[in-house]
């Protein structure tokens, strides 16, 4: 009997260093590459935290994570094709095979397209690799104004990536507890900012990025389970809101992911008919004021891609009543007409049915200025059409008085005493 009692005492002490040496080893959890908008990010995390050596080659371009002093296990593949912003493959090199397919990894080498910038640090148990994105084509490609405009803008963290998104209220975070299934689940956050997860009674994740959600989940969590590692995703981003004003469908939406300007117009209808597309304003939370053309965003993705909207933003659509453009004297039909974008002298003409034949083309007189301060400009209309002289078809302002005479002008003074003035008072206080 008490051979059999020794035996089976053994044999528990056996699995119990079984069990020892089996939790001391470490594994690889995760190993993941996300593209973002400026930079595109790889994580490496372990089930504990491990020690490091890094370095660079620089042809090819590679980044190498070593890992000297800690046995860490892996069945990932040895090679993973990324294709991922300047990432092209990770590489992942084994020193020896254990039990279960489990290979004690050596180092992971981080292949790029081209050498670019780049940081690393680690965050609780996992290793974070940050390369910045190329963009070669960028500045070609948009003014330098508005390039400085989208460069403030994002440095400001507005993306909503979830590396730098700050979860609020009736946000739904999905938060994975790795091998603890029971812990697993979707949640949603309270209009106190905090969220609910057994055996944590409650805990408060307001104005925290992802991986700080995921670090606080982790130290609360480590007092009833054993080296927990937790995943947080953005399910869906309800504390983001947007305020649509002017020309569009008015109101208060909700950001549910990253958002154009131009995919949150469109979700709410677009501008309407009488719409200014030349100068839509994008107020920031912060007060900076962007404006941008509509038709540019939408005729240039790469462009488009840049203006994004944010929680706490402002989406201004103005009317076109602004930005008039006024044609009088011999044409078909005197009207204003709106100025969308470019406008011509011949375009405007054009809109208000064409000269009559007692128009004296010759002699175009465009009115330009404010009240009291206008000048007149002469234009002959016939070199533009018998010459083609394009040097006469001038652009046209906002507040411009197109007036095309019956007779040939000879003092230009006198039409802005006798006619520009009375026709300025009323076009703009009388209406």
């Amino acid at each position: 009997m008490k051979r059999v009692i020794k035996g089976i005492t053994g044999t528990i002490i056996i699995l119990v260093c079984i069990s020892c040496i089996s939790h001391r080893g470490i594994h690889l959890v995760n190993l993941t590459a996300k593209e973002l908008f400026s930079e595109t990010e790889v994580v490496l995390t372990t089930t504990k935290p491990v020690q490091y050596s890094f370095t660079k080659l620089e042809e090819p371009p590679t980044l190498i994570i070593k890992f000297p002093k800690d046995k860490i296990y892996s069945s990932s593949d040895d090679i993973v094709n990324v294709n991922k912003g300047p990432i092209k493959k990770i590489i992942n090199e084994f020193s020896s095979q254990g039990d279960n397919d489990q290979h004690q990894l050596h180092l992971v080498r981080i292949e790029l397209t081209q050498d670019l910038p780049y940081e690393i640090f680690d965050s609780g148990s996992s290793i974070i690799v940050r390369v910045k994105n190329p963009q070669k084509n960028l500045t070609s490609t948009i003014p330098e104004k508005q390039m400085a405009d989208i460069q403030s803008q994002i440095s400001g963290e507005d993306l909503l990536s979830e590396s730098g998104y700050l979860v609020g209220p009736g946000d739904v975070l999905n938060i994975e507890v790795w091998k603890q299934p029971d812990v697993t689940r979707e949640v949603v956050v309270d209009y106190k900012g905090e969220i609910r997860l057994p055996p944590i009674r409650k805990i408060s994740v307001l104005g925290l990025t992802v991986p700080q959600a995921e670090e606080k989940l982790m130290e609360e969590l480590s007092k009833y389970l054993i080296d927990p590692i937790v995943f947080v995703t953005v399910k869906e981003y309800n504390s983001q809101r947007v305020i649509a004003l002017g020309e569009t469908k008015t109101g208060m939406y909700t950001l549910n992911r990253r958002t154009t300007l131009v995919e949150f117009l469109g979700q709410i209808g677009g501008p309407t008919e009488n719409a200014d597309m030349y100068h839509i304003k994008l107020i920031k939370k912060d007060g900076r004021v962007i404006t941008y053309n509509f038709n540019e965003l939408i005729k240039d993705p790469q462009k488009g891609n840049q203006a994004l909207v944010s929680g706490g933003d402002t989406v201004y659509v103005p009317p076109l009543e602004m930005k008039k453009v006024y044609v009088l004297g011999e044409v078909k039909d005197p009207k204003f007409v709106y100025v969308k974008g470019t406008l011509t002298l011949i375009d405007a003409i054009a809109e208000a049915g064409g000269y009559t034949r007692d128009a004296v083309t010759k002699s175009i007189i465009v009115i330009r200025g404010e009240l009291g301060s206008q000048k007149g400009i002469r234009v002959n209309l016939s070199r533009i059409l018998k010459k083609g002289d394009l040097g006469q078809n001038i652009e046209l302002m906002p507040g411009d008085i197109v007036y095309v005479p019956k007779s040939f002008i000879v003092d230009i003074e006198r039409v802005l005493r006798d006619i520009a003035l009375p026709l300025t008072w009323y076009f703009w206080f009388a209406k």
